[in-house]
């Protein structure tokens, strides 16, 4: 029996079945807020052999603006969101940008209220990297793993962390993530479990990325098609505060009044640094610090042996921790990010924040550095655009770095699954507007930056959302793709696909860019999984790849298996796919539900780049828990209301 789970016991006399019902739940509620500890409580150093805490948060969720009334008064400050200094409408949490930090320790209980105040908007918290092993019902996936959160409810996330690192959550509703729903989790080890512990002093920096736009994210989908076409983002964000050129010419190089991002460090002192990118759009993230070097010892919260670098690009989902050792002179450095992809092309989008030595002046001695500068620094990049990562190339790929602990069961020659998952666009323009404006077809589309209408495909189908959770309500299965049903589509399917895997196999999936386009490299993130990425590789120049170019890329894999060649592959859950490349990965299917795999640009997944793995069997999982919400279509047939209306409907 899972370990949350109280049996209820039917009792027959009604006055006692209200009690119980009723007041025990009262009384149990009232002793469990007693104990719980406050965010401040669990932001603590951990320790070994500690009790762990129950720690409750309040996430309120409403329309608020940037440089709004509350920034006209000192003591409102807490509830004034600068942005990078343009007036813009949001969806924020606790009206703060990034939302509360959530920060515990390894084997502590996460208790969020999540009060939906925005008036006509569902909402829904997935907290990114957290196994949820044990809380399959709490992963935050609508209509998948719950309902949406409607206006005027709340709804209560209740789950123990299990897995240490870096991680954060994110609104996976809609392009609500791009308009401020989003904050940092870091979950710590205590000492003796933490590999890293004797490489730093402190644990206390972290850089949270995002993009931003200057309209709330939902005008640009489907997309304008007149103006500004596309997606692109407007702006980057460091740990929500930024300097604007838009709209102003940027010729020109007039700023916004917004502000910066500042560090302080002492000089000598080793500081952990957490890296978030959470991104939307499909601009990618290039960070550096000026004259410091980086020494990565994690990627997506799992630990790798270090590695020092000097320049990181991340793609949204992904996290980095490195250790960065404050030994230049006392003074304050430049941290500068460069927007990559559609943010580079004309945009030359970047952004700036400070780190600042005890003692140093507050601002660098040296003059801010131009995107020029910054694309020409030398130096070793992690997680470069090209995966030509190898012995004629300093580069760090991110299968390259050597994991701490490996389950030699995943290094088996051959995996007890094999999915080979494609990728690409379906290109309405290209085949014939006919399908998408046809009679009463209503398909799914966005406009991309070259008038074309795209839907977004993963393993041939563009995926269909159903109207019911397919971890709690069955009836949910009928919108499932059918077996074979890709093989008599002439259009691009779309159905609710999902794969069914068996506990406990060791399944590896293949993912390509079938079809690529310039400047993206798409991210994959697993939901309820760390896997270990065994090769990224990438076919240059860049063409559309076949089943047979993949086919190769197994053979030579599986060659590498015999002889003994990876180690210990490194662990992640978020992985990018070079432009017209592939990655192999692998993980044992230990942690029974339905996960979600999906790439996390936004306008790619909610057109269709996902699709879900089914762990196990219903009776593997937990109970689903008492009350749960439940939501779906609502089509009587007519005949059924004739009773209620009392006469002939319609």
């Amino acid at each position: 029996m899972h370990p949350d789970f109280i049996p209820f016991f039917s009792i027959s006399q009604g006055v006692v079945i209200f009690y119980v019902l009723f007041t025990i739940p009262l009384i149990n509620a009232q002793l469990s807020c007693s104990q719980l500890s406050s965010a401040e409580e669990c932001a603590r150093d951990c320790r070994d052999n500690e009790e762990p805490k129950d720690c409750y948060y309040r996430f309120h969720i409403e329309f608020y603006t940037t440089l709004g009334p509350a920034c006209n008064y000192t003591a409102f400050r807490n509830q004034c969101i600068v942005g990078d200094g343009f007036e813009k409408t949001l969806i924020p949490i606790n009206r703060q940008l990034p939302g509360p930090l959530i920060k515990v320790c390894v084997n502590d209980r996460i208790i969020v209220d999540v009060e939906n105040a925005a008036p006509g908007n569902e909402v829904t918290i997935h907290w990114h990297g957290i196994f949820q092993n044990g809380y399959q019902y709490y992963d935050g996936v609508p209509y998948v793993t719950q309902c949406p959160i409607p206006s005027s409810s709340t709804f209560t996330y209740n789950f123990k962390v299990k897995n240490s690192g870096t991680h954060f959550y994110h609104s996976h509703i809609s392009t609500h993530m791009l308009d401020g729903q989003y904050g940092g989790l870091i979950v710590r080890d205590p000492p003796s479990t933490d590999p890293h512990y004797q490489l730093f002093d402190k644990d206390e920096i972290i850089i949270f990325l995002s993009d931003w736009m200057h309209e709330l994210s939902i005008e640009r989908y489907p997309g304008w098609y007149r103006h500004d076409l596309g997606q692109t983002a407007k702006n980057i964000l460091i740990n929500g505060l930024g300097q604007s050129r838009e709209p102003i010419d940027i010729n020109k190089g007039q700023i916004t009044n917004g502000l910066l991002t500042e560090y302080t460090v002492k000089k000598g002192e080793r500081h952990r640094i957490r890296l978030i990118n959470s991104f939307s759009t499909v601009c990618l993230a290039e960070l550096r610090i000026e004259e410091h070097e980086l020494v990565i010892i994690a990627q997506d919260g799992g630990n790798v042996k270090p590695k020092p670098v000097d320049k990181i690009i991340t793609s949204t989902g992904e996290r980095v921790d490195f250790i960065l050792t404050a030994n230049q002179d006392v003074d304050s450095y430049w941290i500068q990010v460069l927007g990559l992809g559609e943010c580079n092309e004309t945009l030359r989008m970047q952004q700036f924040a400070i780190l600042q030595y005890e003692g140093g002046p507050t601002w660098p001695t040296r003059p801010q550095p131009s995107y020029a500068d910054g694309e020409n620094a030398k130096g070793v990049t992690y997680n470069p655009l090209e995966s030509t990562c190898d012995a004629n190339n300093a580069d760090v790929c991110v299968n390259q770095l050597e994991g701490i602990d490996v389950d030699p069961e995943l290094l088996k020659v051959n995996p007890d699954e094999r999915h080979i998952l494609p990728f690409w666009f379906f290109n309405y323009t290209q085949y014939g507007d006919g399908i998408l404006f046809g009679s009463d077809t209503y398909r799914t589309f966005f406009d991309a930056n070259d008038f074309s209408q795209l839907v977004s495909t993963f393993d041939e189908i563009a995926y269909e959302t159903p109207a019911s959770p397919l971890l709690t309500q069955p009836r949910s299965y009928r919108t499932m793709c059918k077996k074979n049903v890709q093989n008599s589509c002439t259009e691009p399917c779309t159905c609710a696909q999902v794969i069914n895997t068996k506990l406990n196999n060791i399944v590896e999936l293949i993912i390509y860019d079938a079809a690529p386009l310039p400047e993206l490299h798409h991210p994959f993130h697993l939901h309820g999984y760390e896997f270990k990425v065994f090769t990224v590789g990438q076919f240059l120049p860049s063409r559309n790849i076949s089943r047979a170019d993949i086919d190769k890329v197994i053979e030579k894999h599986t060659e590498r298996l015999q002889n003994g060649e990876y180690e210990n592959p490194p662990g992640k859950d978020t992985v990018k796919i070079p432009l017209g490349g592939y990655a192999i990965i692998r993980f044992k299917a230990d942690n029974p539900g339905w996960w979600l795999i999906h790439c996390h640009f936004t306008w790619h997944h909610l057109t269709g780049m996902e699709l879900v793995i089914r762990v196990g069997d219903e009776d593997d999982l937990p109970p689903v828990p008492y009350d749960f919400p439940e939501c779906s279509n609502w089509t009587p047939a007519l005949h059924t209301l004739n009773t209620f209306y009392g006469f002939r409907y319609p």
